[in-house]
């Protein structure tokens, strides 16, 4: 921007130092031609004072007249060249203002594409950045949840083994236990059947003994009853010993003695066997009754045994049911924890997301407004300057036609009392003619010289100013690319 600018300052300060040149060479000569023309007239009029003749002060008139047109002459070539500067020197300010502003807003333009191609690029890296933050929660909110369902199923397995397990143990422990027991069982089983069919209350009708102790004891009984039957055999074999000794003759008392023998015996061995029938009896019964108890002892058993599996079983189902519902509410836990985690996941990652891209648009706005304002102040510069240096050379202008002006009014007024004081005095004023005619023509010669001076000096002074005016816009641009520079940068680190 500072090369663009001087560029246009340069060629501006160079056509501005060519025209003035051309004008200043101009006016140079027309004011030679002024002064050639004083010399001559005040020459004429030194004469005219020194005859005093009619011709003389005539030709004085003449050459003042001349002299009075050349320095017009010279006057108009003056404020030519002060017009040449001055629309050279605002040609140049337009110049190097319009190239100024264009540079500054080609400036603006760049920078505001980069700040807005690093905004599009920090919202892409951040959009990014979010999406891959999003998805990483996601997965890990899935693999979470996975192993979650994975230690729920791992867990409802191991309950479901256990149980089974505890379960076939129980079983298997009553099952042996049972199998203990079972022998007891069958045989008091078998004595209780016993006892029916003894009873007559149950068991094979058709067996010898069904019902044999639910008669009461009979003379069959008694006959059967091995005392009686042994005592019986003895008395006989007693009485026929008795007999044979008396040569084998039953007489009417042995046969009474054989009969009073045998009813003796039927009522003395009849309690007995009555008595022993019951002791028996009592023993068989006692012994198929212990045999029954034991079957009962051991059926209790296993009625206990029974329930306690039904209730090893029962509080195993329990267990199980309680192991299964925490486990359930376990994975329901984890699962709203996760899920709970998982949301606050993605709050803070949006809400982080929603902050950078604030920060961004803020550093964008911060940005755009700095190089705006930046922008305006160069503008707002630029046209302070064009304003200053336009008129700033207005001022040097007008001043410049004026002091010419009052210079061509002093020329005049003393070509005229050159020409009458040389009338007036005539040869009697010859001497005072003389030094007041070399008097003028010092004068004028001086008036010229600082006319020509002047003229030189303003367009000496003209081109300085076109050359300061350059320097001056190129000093402002260079002094405000640093801070046009670092004001970039320093929007760029923010981005």
């Amino acid at each position: 921007m500072v090369a663009v600018v001087a560029g246009a300052a340069a060629l501006s300060a160079g056509v501005s130092i060519g025209a003035s040149k051309k004008a200043a060479k101009a006016q140079i000569t027309a004011s030679n031609t002024a002064t050639a023309a004083q010399e001559r007239a005040a020459a004429l009029a030194l004469e005219a004072q020194k005859t005093g003749s009619a011709e003389a002060v005539a030709a004085a008139k003449e050459a003042a007249a001349i002299a009075q047109e050349a320095q017009k002459a010279a006057n108009s070539q003056a404020q030519n060249l002060e017009r040449v500067r001055l629309n050279e020197a605002r040609s140049a300010d337009e110049i190097a203002f319009k190239a100024a502003q264009a540079a500054s807003d080609r400036g603006y333009d760049t920078a505001q594409d980069a700040y807005r191609t690093s905004y599009a690029g920090a919202t892409a890296a951040s959009d990014a950045g979010f999406d891959t933050a999003l998805a990483d929660a996601t997965r890990g909110f899935d693999t979470a949840l996975t192993d979650t369902n994975r230690g729920f199923d791992a867990g409802l397995a191991a309950t479901e083994l256990g149980y089974t397990t505890s379960r076939g143990d129980l079983e298997q422990a009553y099952q042996r236990q049972g199998e203990y027991q079972d022998p007891y069982i069958k045989s008091g089983l078998t004595a209780q059947q016993q006892i029916m069919q003894l009873m007559g209350l149950g068991g094979d009708a058709t067996a010898a003994n069904y019902g044999e102790y639910a008669r009461n004891f009979g003379t069959e009984d008694f006959l059967k009853d091995p005392g009686y039957a042994f005592r019986m055999s003895e008395g006989l074999k007693g009485l026929d010993r008795s007999a044979s000794a008396r040569g084998g003759v039953l007489s009417g008392g042995a046969l009474k003695g054989i009969q009073r023998f045998g009813q003796d015996l039927a009522s003395q061995e009849f309690q007995n066997a009555f008595n022993r029938a019951q002791v028996e009896r009592a023993a068989r019964l006692n012994t198929l009754g212990g045999i029954s108890s034991s079957g009962q002892s051991a059926a209790n058993t296993m009625t206990n045994a029974a329930g306690g599996l039904g209730s090893n079983l029962v509080a195993a189902a329990v267990e199980r049911a309680r192991a299964t519902s925490a486990n359930s509410i376990g994975r329901g836990a984890a699962t709203g924890s996760l899920a709970v985690n998982r949301g606050l996941t993605t709050g803070n990652i949006a809400r982080d997301r929603g902050a950078v891209r604030s920060s961004n648009l803020l550093n964008l706005g911060e940005a755009t407004a700095g190089i705006g304002l930046a922008r305006g102040n160069t503008a707002s510069t630029n046209a302070l300057s064009l304003g200053a240096s336009t008129k700033a050379n207005d001022a040097r202008y007008y001043g410049a036609v004026g002091g010419l002006e009052l210079d061509r009014a002093t020329n005049t007024a003393n070509n005229a009392f050159y020409v009458s004081d040389a009338a007036q005095r005539g040869a009697a004023n010859l001497a005072n003619a003389a030094s007041q005619s070399a008097y003028n023509v010092g004068n004028a010669q001086v008036g010229n010289a600082i006319n020509t001076g002047n003229a030189r000096t303003s367009g000496y002074a003209g081109t300085a100013n076109a050359f300061n005016n350059a320097l001056s816009q190129i000093t402002g641009y260079a002094m405000q690319a640093p801070i046009d520079k670092a004001i970039m940068g320093y929007y760029n680190r923010k981005t």
